[in-house]
């Protein structure tokens, strides 16, 4: 039988709550751990643009915000922590599977960016950090990563899903992802679309696993390593010519079509979230 345990670990709950609650306890955790991550890099001096603050406000906005959901869902509603996504038969598979598809996808973003001439990547002489850096800068960005994917795919995506079905579970959450990343209001509409269309594909995946592991593995590759080698935070571009963004968008619509692909395939996607269905119908 094909059992889809993320929509399903909702069920664990002994004090379940409604989509409406969620998406308020979401906010409340995310901001949280962003005024805390405000204040702590305040009182360290750091640049924010700098690796030691990007590392710093990380860890110091995401890790609260990771232990604030823990709470809430272990004392709040009262059912374990792996509901959150992490049960799985092949949880290294499935991750290094994640990572080697955002790598796949970020060389082919790159070859379309140098074929329609991409500009301002790689023109300052800045280089690419060093190694012990990067690892610090890959471990910051797990962290920011992964409690992105518990929120809104371990945390939100279930709720919505269990309630009005894949499409709603999958555009609601993803809509509510892109509407995160407004907080940098420097954002241009074009890169908070591709944040959504990033959030429809974790989305899938995460559906298509029953698990985060390949979303937490895929979204840190795609985040870390443009930073490292010198472009920006993510696999999108914040600042771009028309041709880079048609491209950008190109890449992305295949990371969906990638994503829906594994979807339709998989047992505990399609076909398990349909036997869930008829059991409650």
């Amino acid at each position: 039988m094909s059992v889809n345990s993320l929509v399903r670990g909702t069920e664990q709950a002994r004090r379940p709550v409604g989509p409406a609650v969620s998406v308020l306890v979401a906010a409340v955790c995310l901001g949280a751990g962003q005024v805390i991550g405000w204040f702590v890099l305040r009182g360290t001096g750091f640049d924010s643009g700098s690796d030691a603050g990007l590392i710093t406000s990380c860890l110091a906005a995401f890790l609260p915000t990771l232990v604030l959901m823990g709470l809430w869902v272990g004392a709040g509603e009262r059912r374990p922590l792996w509901t959150l996504g992490f049960r799985s038969a092949s949880p290294v598979r499935t991750a290094f599977l994640g990572a080697g598809t955002a790598l796949a996808f970020l060389v082919l973003l790159s070859v379309a960016g140098s074929v329609v001439g991409r500009s301002g990547q790689g023109d300052d002489d800045t280089g690419s950090p060093a190694l012990g850096v990067g690892l610090l800068l890959l471990a910051a960005f797990a962290v920011q990563a992964s409690t992105e994917e518990v929120v809104f795919r371990g945390f939100l995506l279930p709720r919505f899903t269990a309630r009005w079905g894949v499409t709603v579970g999958v555009l609601g959450s993803s809509a509510l992802f892109a509407a995160a990343h407004m907080i940098n209001l420097r954002a241009p509409s074009t890169y908070i679309a591709m944040t959504f269309l990033l959030g429809v594909a974790l989305a899938l995946w995460a559906l298509a696993d029953g698990a985060l592991w390949r979303t937490c593995a895929f979204h840190t590759v795609w985040n870390w390593l443009p930073h490292l080698l010198g472009g920006s935070d993510d696999g999108t571009v914040a600042e771009a010519t028309t041709a880079t963004t048609v491209a950008s968008f190109a890449v992305l619509a295949l990371v969906v079509l990638g994503a829906l692909w594994s979807f339709r395939r998989s047992p505990r996607g399609r076909t398990g979230l349909r036997d869930l269905q008829e059991e409650r119908a």
